[in-house]
């Protein structure tokens, strides 16, 4: 059986993996189960107090993505091999790809955290502030009796600022500014063109790859969504006006 998949993120290698089971005898995964019982291919994968009889080694393979009929390379592990102790277990493994899908899409996923300098008043023309910190999240779970590492990572980011206008998808995270530098135009900043109530707020995009007892990491088709809580913007005018009094020298004169 074959995975393939291209995400952008570092995190996700840009491979195709190929699953052989031990004495597979199609590209199905169906096995010979007089091999099987032959245990020839047990000397990695001993009996232990989980397993009353020793296992099969399940090597995983991998090529370039893109490639109809590439030459496939070996995954090694520094660890444990990706061992399995029965028919049943095998086909277990090949079932999970098709299961990870839907398990990626049911987590619960944290939102980026989001935030807005200043708030919750702004003015008409100031640089005002947005950025977001989307983090990457790791999910252990049990599927078909294996082991499953699942991890979710943030690829890009939509800031809609509440009055029509957005920003990306980006890889744009943004950050916050001390007070003194309030104003400052940056690469995720908006300066709002009327007044009035708005509320903002970002989108993250994730992509998710997953691990089988410990094995290579594969990547899951699609994306997950999710939008942070909104942050709620009062946008004023700002009026300047001029005064005859000197403030330093009348302290309360009009204007001081």
């Amino acid at each position: 059986m074959i995975f393939t998949s291209v995400h952008t993120s570092p995190d996700a290698p840009k491979y195709q993996w190929l699953l052989t089971l031990p004495c597979q005898i199609d590209k199905a995964g169906s096995q010979d189960t007089k091999c099987l019982g032959s245990n020839r291919n047990a000397q990695k994968c001993p009996a232990g107090a989980d397993h009353r009889e020793a296992g099969y080694l399940a090597q995983y393979r991998y090529a370039p993505i893109g490639l109809s009929d590439p030459e496939w390379s070996q995954w090694t592990n520094d660890g444990s091999p990706t061992c399995v102790y029965n028919p049943r277990e095998a086909q277990a493994l090949l079932n999970i790809p098709g299961l990870m899908a839907r398990e990626f899409q049911s987590r619960k996923i944290n939102a980026a955290e989001f935030g807005v300098q200043p708030q919750p008043h702004t003015l008409v023309g100031f640089n005002t502030n947005f950025y977001s910190h989307p983090t990457k999240q790791t999910f252990p779970l049990t599927l078909l009796g294996q082991s499953i590492t699942l991890t979710v990572y943030p690829v890009s980011s939509t800031y809609d600022y509440g009055d029509g206008t957005t920003l990306g998808p980006t890889e744009l995270e943004g950050t916050s500014l001390p007070n003194a530098q309030w104003g400052t135009e940056t690469r995720t900043s908006h300066a709002y063109q009327r007044t009035g109530e708005f509320v903002a707020s970002v989108t993250t995009r994730f992509h998710g790859s997953y691990s089988i007892n410990g094995g290579p990491t594969m990547p899951i088709p699609g994306e997950a969504t999710v939008t942070s809580p909104g942050v709620r913007l009062s946008v004023w005018r700002s009026k300047v006006d001029w005064y005859a009094d000197d403030c330093n020298q009348n302290p309360h004169g009009a204007g001081c």
